[in-house]
């Protein structure tokens, strides 16, 4: 509530600068800086719906659930007097544990099967930057728009094969988990539209939003079937490329407290959402089989905690002044 407070009240004293739009474009003279690192402790689940070509009947389904995500990264920002903003992160790590149950359903697999088997090795590659300008601006708060690009390499890799429902020829007797099973690698390539918010109060504490829609999202993956692939009648020949075009959101909260100008720490919490529908590509990569593309849905989910320590420098002259 005190935070309500403290932004309603920096709201009108910011409102003539907020007006003053002459000196948003005019050469910035200086600018203010931030460097920090951030630890991510937090879930994912990635998962797909295969369909037959014409994208009405539901193939098989596989679903990566209940991984642990830890991760590092490393953010950066710099504000100029003008209201431009420049801000990004670059971070990495560990998708640890979870399941992924495979679902294949009739009439194609008949009778029904679903196997479990144990994710082993995963790991997730991220980075965003964002370009943007403070549409208000107040002494101790504003709030300001952005566009920006963000990239994000997903590996997950299922050892092990254990059927749970009835059919008797996929996965019986189970497959032991030393050893590999399936592997998928995704990769998004997003566009960010969002807006942004800071408030300070009680001259330590500093809440920041960040919330952006992903307008068009791209993906590019690959699907390995790693006991399938071989010379045998219905066999793959490698990897299985996967691509298709969606859309998503991402939300960023913090809360953090500075020690002195320079120093702050803080904790927050993210939800990251993307999905894409296009295709399978299996033409070309079944041993004697003419096989064709198949349709293909894609949704991953991230969300979690983190801690965060950065520090403020400036404000610096910019070198051309």
């Amino acid at each position: 509530m005190r935070a309500v407070v403290a932004f309603a009240l920096s709201l009108a004293t910011a409102a003539p600068v907020a007006a003053d739009w002459s000196r948003s474009f005019a050469m910035p003279v200086d600018y203010v800086g931030e460097l920090g690192t951030r630890f991510w402790f937090g879930r994912a689940q990635t998962k797909k719906n295969l369909y037959d070509t014409s994208g009405s009947l539901m193939v098989s389904r596989l679903d990566y659930y209940d991984m642990t995500i830890f991760t590092g990264e490393a953010y950066s920002r710099l504000d100029f007097n003008t209201g431009w903003f420049i801000k990004g992160y670059v971070g990495g790590g560990g998708l640890f544990g979870g399941k992924l149950k495979d679902e294949d359903f009739a009439p194609i697999t008949t009778p029904y099967s679903a196997t479990l088997s144990d994710n082993k090795s995963g790991s997730m590659f991220y980075g965003s930057v964002d370009g943007g300008i403070k549409l208000v601006r107040g002494p101790d708060f504003h709030v300001g728009a952005f566009v920006g690009y963000h990239f994000m390499r997903e590996y997950v890799d299922a050892a092990g094969c254990t059927q749970t429902a009835t059919n008797p020829d996929i996965c019986v007797p189970s497959i032991p988990s030393s050893v590999r099973a399936i592997s998928q690698t995704n990769n998004w390539h997003s566009l960010r539209l969002g807006l942004e918010g800071a408030v300070e109060f009680d001259q330590r504490w500093k809440l920041t939003l960040d919330a952006a829609w992903i307008p068009y999202a791209v993906l590019f993956g690959a699907d390995s079937h790693l006991l399938r692939i071989g010379s045998g009648f219905g066999d793959f020949t490698g990897p299985i490329p996967e691509d298709g075009k969606g859309w998503g959101y991402q939300f960023d909260a913090t809360v953090s407290y500075r020690f002195n100008d320079w120093i702050s720490i803080g904790a927050g919490g993210r939800y990251w959402h993307v999905e894409a529908k296009g295709h399978t590509h299996f033409e070309g990569r079944v041993v004697g089989i003419n096989a064709q593309p198949q349709v293909v849905q894609w949704r991953a989910d991230h969300f979690g905690g983190f801690i965060q320590a950065n520090f403020k420098f400036g404000p610096y002259p910019l070198f051309f002044n």
